[in-house]
């Protein structure tokens, strides 16, 4: 048996083209600026991440991973044994659009490639594809066709909601949420992959658009159906939900005309089917894990973008720095943060335990 990999040395891929900037930033949070005359090799726990770039890596194994412009890509675990069946691969799609085509020698089992991104799992038989990552972890999923226009395999793309399988060229499916359901497949027409990139999340095709307000107006007409309401045992009006002590705000503080983006066909979608949302700063994740001040996915106040890995909670943030933090899921802790831009508190569970201070200065 020989591990590749174990030894923070030891490479386990190259850089076969690369265009702009791009860096590789090391687990000790060493960044390395690729240029003509430095090109470093792929190491274990590196983070490949593209500028105004691309960038084409190329493992052992012989499977290939594309980057286009502002790209991030954690390289989690890759562990090559005589043994296929105990080999594994681990990447972590954090942003942007890459491509994987899964390799050709035989040296790691299917079945041990372990693809994700915040929303979602991705599981691979023989294939190549292209995800798409915003900066609120949701995923847009592609399969690719081989050569001769064939499936280049199936994907199996799954989160705690549900699971959806891609069998068919340019076959799609689109993650909003970790606890939302995958949109059921759907294949896009006249796309070739140059054309996939990072404005497939912002505009998606019409194809995504229209299997996704299908998926909602399903979602509405079985838990909101009139016939379903009994309005005779409606008493909800007795309850004043506004009095609850832990409310930080009320309704009247939402202003709906502050966005900073232009509007977004997903953001429209999202807001439908979010109708059973609390206003509470709350979000119960996997399991038993409950947040206080943060989401799961990506949290725009504090930039820091939260998501489980091998049943822990890690709290991810790259602003003028990398802070990544690996929590026990039953873990209590309290993050205090004190950066450029952000000053607050996020509670893991109670929050009781323990205290994590984090400061960052210019």
């Amino acid at each position: 048996m020989f591990l590749i990999g174990s030894v923070q040395a030891d490479p386990i891929g190259d850089i076969i083209e690369h265009t702009g900037n791009a860096t590789i930033t090391r687990e000790q949070g060493e960044q390395l600026a690729i240029s003509p005359q430095y090109i470093p090799q792929i190491q274990l726990n590196d983070t490949a991440e593209t500028i105004n770039g691309r960038m084409l890596i190329e493992f052992l194994d012989k499977a290939q991973l594309s980057l286009v412009e502002h790209t991030k890509v954690f390289i989690d675990k890759v562990y090559y044994d005589p043994d296929p069946s105990k080999s594994a691969m681990t990447m972590k799609f954090v942003l942007g659009t890459a491509r994987f085509a899964s390799g050709r020698l035989g040296m790691v089992n299917k079945n041990n490639i372990d693809l994700q991104t915040p929303t979602a799992q991705i599981a691979v038989r023989g294939t190549d594809f292209t995800t798409t990552v915003d900066e609120l972890g949701r995923t847009l999923v592609v399969l690719l066709p081989d050569q001769y226009g064939n499936p280049s395999g199936v994907i199996d793309v799954f989160n705690e909601a549900g699971s959806v399988t891609l069998t068919e060229p340019y076959a799609a499916t689109m993650v909003s949420s970790i606890s939302s359901v995958p949109t059921q497949s759907i294949v896009i027409q006249n796309l070739t992959p140059a054309l996939i990139d990072n404005m497939f999340i912002v505009s998606p095709p019409q194809e995504i658009k229209d299997r996704i307000q299908e998926q909602v107006q399903d979602d509405i007409n079985v838990d909101q159906g009139l016939l379903d309401i009994d309005f005779l045992e409606f008493n909800d009006l007795e309850t004043d939900y506004l009095a609850k002590d832990e409310l930080e705000f009320t309704e009247l503080d939402v202003n709906l005309l502050d966005a900073d983006f232009l509007v977004d066909v997903l953001d429209i979608i999202e807001e439908l089917v979010r109708t059973t949302e609390q206003l509470e700063d709350e979000q119960v994740g996997t399991g038993t894990v409950a947040l206080k001040n943060a989401v799961f996915g990506f949290n725009k106040d504090s930039q820091y973008n939260i998501f489980e890995e091998d049943g822990d909670i890690v709290f991810y943030r790259n602003v003028n720095g990398t802070i990544r933090l690996k929590l026990k899921s039953n873990a209590s802790v309290k993050i205090s943060t004190f950066v450029e831009g952000f000053e607050g508190d996020i509670l893991l569970n109670s929050g009781s335990n323990s205290i994590i201070v984090i400061t960052q200065q210019n």
